[in-house]
């Protein structure tokens, strides 16, 4: 082949009209027999196949046609949003991408660049590029920029040919052809798709910018959802990390203003009158009550940056369930609920974190007792197909099935009324849950409206 030589590009769209149809090609071909330079044709409109045929000599000077058919692209082009849709990860992105523009393309390197302030950026680069990643380089007088300001194609037939300021910073580049495309999506321009070929190498044509352009247009749009939920999620970072602090930050004085109200309680600086021990017991049910707030806080951040971690130990099932019992019967009492406890006789002898189940039965308890006016609330403890479950069972207002997916999403609840009304912080059921499955376990719920509701945690059994 006569890879030196410069490729004169002829477009031709079929006209069924036409008497010769093939026309350019044949003209093509005489051509490129008498001088030897390469020619690229196009035949065809879409919908209908598009058939981009190179003509060249070889070596021997024989003629040597290179067809490439656009309608089989779509196949890849429908690949290439297949595996672009499973991934998140914006460097996995964007190696796809080059992978992809550059087979479509038939080119040797392909590189995605991003316009920072007054510079341009190789964020991701291959092949022929490959040396030329992460390099920064000023963005005036740039193809970059080109792109950027016409958001269109641009070509051109010997990037290195002339000083751009890509080669000034990374002189060894040797690169022939380019062709860039802009990836925009929701009319912002998120940054540019480049393909190279070698020095001498054909151009690129009107299908491969084409081509360019479709990957480029696939790729836009998931790098804009890619770019979106990694916003998302560096603030709900940031969120943890805000609370986590203000909680730590809000538990040092609230625990020697519980000191202090202890030694009041206990009339160490004095004696107290009546009314005034009586303002002392509201004083700690009120630090009680924001303690607890500071503590499911706490233990949200925990699950959320993934550092709970599981301290197995023994103990026997039935213990465990009094012991909620003895703090959760207190507070049902005050609401003039009956608080029942049901265990079998037979004793369940268990291996697992003891204070996190403790936590997640005072949760599913205390908001049992919470959204129950009047009736019971019953604690059972029995095994079903070899796991253990924990049921606790009222006769509170109930869920709506339509509600049920909500219950454990984190600060929510399922009325506004209902928060003004009963308080918490909406953390509760989903700190629950993330304990359960922590332990290796699970919450199953079944409710109905007015007629309560009946929440199991269940543990496989040793």
């Amino acid at each position: 082949m006569t890879g030196d030589a410069p490729v004169a590009r002829q477009e031709f769209v079929s006209d069924p009209r036409a008497s010769s149809p093939a026309k350019p090609l044949l003209d093509a071909l005489a051509a490129t027999r008498a001088d030897g330079v390469p020619r690229s044709v196009t035949l065809g409109t879409p919908p209908a196949p598009v058939l981009a045929i190179l003509v060249r000599r070889d070596e021997n000077a024989e003629l040597i046609l290179e067809v490439s058919r656009e309608a089989d692209d779509s196949e890849a082009l429908r690949l290439l949003a297949r595996r672009m849709a499973g991934e998140t990860d914006t460097g996995a992105l964007v190696d796809i991408l080059c992978g992809a523009a550059a087979d479509q393309c038939a080119a040797n390197g392909a590189a995605v660049l991003k316009a920072v302030s007054n510079e341009a950026q190789l964020v991701a680069a291959f092949g022929a590029l490959a040396a030329a990643h992460g390099k920064r380089f000023a963005l005036p007088g740039s193809l970059t920029r080109e792109v950027i300001r016409t958001r269109d194609i641009v070509s051109v037939a010997d990037f290195g040919g002339a000083a751009r300021p890509l080669t000034r910073v990374v002189p060894e580049l040797r690169v022939g052809p380019m062709l860039l495309a802009p990836l925009v999506a929701h009319d912002v321009i998120l940054g540019v798709i480049a393909v190279t070929r070698d020095v001498g190498a054909p151009p690129f044509t009107a299908a491969d910018a084409r081509r360019l352009r479709a990957v480029a247009d696939y790729a836009a749009l998931t790098f804009w959802k890619a770019e979106l939920l990694e916003q998302a999620q560096a603030a709900d970072r940031a969120k943890s990390r805000f609370l986590a602090t203000v909680s730590h930050e809000l538990r040092t004085p609230l625990t020697a203003l519980a000191g202090y109200e202890e030694l009041l309680a206990d009339q160490v600086i004095g004696p107290l009158s009546d009314s005034q021990l009586d303002v002392l017991e509201r004083m700690r049910s009120v630090t009680q009550h924001l303690a607890s707030v500071i503590e499911e806080v706490l233990a949200f951040s925990s699950l959320d940056e993934g550092r709970e971690t599981v301290r197995p130990t023994d103990f026997l099932a039935a213990d465990l369930v009094r012991a909620t019992a003895a703090i959760v019967e207190p507070i049902a009492k005050q609401k003039r609920l009956a608080f029942t406890v049901s265990v079998p006789d037979a004793p369940i002898r268990m291996t697992s974190d003891v204070e996190k189940i403790r936590q997640i039965l005072i949760n599913l308890a205390g908001n049992a007792v919470k959204f129950t006016d009047a009736g019971e609330v019953r604690l059972d403890l029995y095994r079903r197909n070899g796991e253990v479950c924990f049921g606790i069972r009222d006769t509170g207002i109930g869920i709506a099935h339509r509600d049920l997916d909500r219950l454990f999403k984190p600060f929510s609840q399922l009325d506004t009324g209902l928060t003004r009304r009963h308080g918490g912080t909406g953390l509760g059921l989903y700190i629950s849950s993330g304990l359960a499955e922590l332990l290796g376990g699970r919450i199953e719920v079944e409710s109905e409206p007015g007629k309560g509701s009946t929440f199991t945690f269940v543990l496989a059994g040793d």
